[in-house]
């Protein structure tokens, strides 16, 4: 019995350690796309959403850690929305109900697309882990894939993506004024 308990603490640290090495893709990869069902059946691809920020949450409604990932998402999402954010929330091995009583009452104000999985996107990403989180931008290129974050490293990562400001731009362009040849 205590060499099965050892076994299996030894399978679960190598999945913790190596699964997060292997899973996760390379910043500045292109997303890998894919096709599954909303909650009302339609077909939805994750490039439909090329062009702009994505959040994608690859998760279950029972985890804690996907909840928890949930909540924070919650806090930001008003800043996120003026940002141009939107979530996709991909539910692994859930059914529409589940989904549906999970999300009962939680306005993200942001743009959110929740998505059954029929395991096209498990394997396209690798999901060995939840919650997993990903940061996709306007390109279609991965900025972030790993576990949780919370809502400032998720703020931070989504401001780094922005275009500067138009007054910051005109500004730094009259500081950089040639100088005249009588100077």
């Amino acid at each position: 019995m205590k060499k099965t308990g050892l076994l299996l603490l030894c399978v679960l640290l190598l999945l913790c350690f190596a699964g997060q090495s292997l899973a996760y893709l390379q910043v500045g990869s292109e997303a890998p796309d894919f096709k599954i069902s909303d909650l009302e059946g339609n077909k939805v691809s994750l490039s439909d959403y090329k062009g702009q920020i994505i959040i994608l949450k690859l998760g279950t409604t029972w985890c804690p850690g996907c909840i928890g990932q949930s909540a924070d998402l919650l806090k930001i999402g008003p800043i996120l929305k003026d940002q141009g954010v939107v979530l996709v929330d991909v539910f692994i091995q859930e059914t529409s109900r589940s989904v549906r009583k999970f999300l009962k009452g939680k306005d993200f104000v942001m743009p959110t697309v929740p998505l059954l999985d029929d395991g096209q996107a498990h394997a396209a990403y690798q999901v060995y882990l939840i919650p997993r989180l990903l940061i996709i931008d306007q390109k279609f290129r991965v900025v972030h894939d790993g576990l949780r974050l919370n809502a400032k490293e998720v703020q931070e990562k989504v401001a780094a993506l922005q275009p500067p400001v138009a007054e910051e731009v005109s500004a730094s362009t009259e500081n950089s004024m040639p100088c005249s040849p009588s100077q």
